[in-house]
């Protein structure tokens, strides 16, 4: 792991440093000036590296440090929790859900009750990121609507 380190140029504000401004006739930095320099820099102002003693690792965190991010920042950060990452990849839960959408779908041609059910499971698994939750979905509304229409039928003579 590495320390991090104050940036070139930034003034951390340290007794020294203000002595050496002095010294060479710059005005001394305020605390705004330090504030603005320790933002730039990327490190907090207690956390700046004064020397090579310091401890390494979470001891050498302040109070106010955040930890390291265990990721670097790439394409992965944008996608939300729980969704796959590859086109193929699919979550296990979403492909039970889809495959009792269309279990259902088929027993909603008779009973349209059951057509419900696949409806509500085809949209889980259509929310959870799988493309066949969505056919599911379609696919139930249509066998739900044709289970209503043969009922009525059926009803009706």
């Amino acid at each position: 792991m590495t320390k991090p380190t104050a940036a070139p140029g930034a003034d951390s504000g340290s007794s020294s440093t203000t002595a050496s401004a002095r010294a060479s006739g710059r005005p001394s930095a305020g605390p705004a000036d330090v504030a603005e320099a320790t933002a730039a820099s990327g490190t907090a102002g207690s956390a700046a590296v004064t020397g090579g003693s310091e401890p390494a690792g979470p001891a050498a965190q302040g109070a106010g440090d955040l930890p390291h991010a265990p990721y670097p920042d790439d394409e992965r950060a944008d996608v939300p929790v729980g969704t796959p990452q590859t086109a193929g990849d699919e979550l296990p839960d979403a492909r039970s859900l889809w495959i009792l959408a269309f279990t259902f779908a088929v027993v909603g041609l008779f009973f349209p009750l059951s057509g419900l059910i696949a409806i509500g499971c085809g949209a889980l698994a259509w929310r959870r990121g799988s493309g066949r939750g969505k056919v599911a979905t379609f696919v139930a509304i249509a066998t739900t609507l044709i289970g209503i229409t043969l009922t009525v039928v059926v009803l009706a003579t």
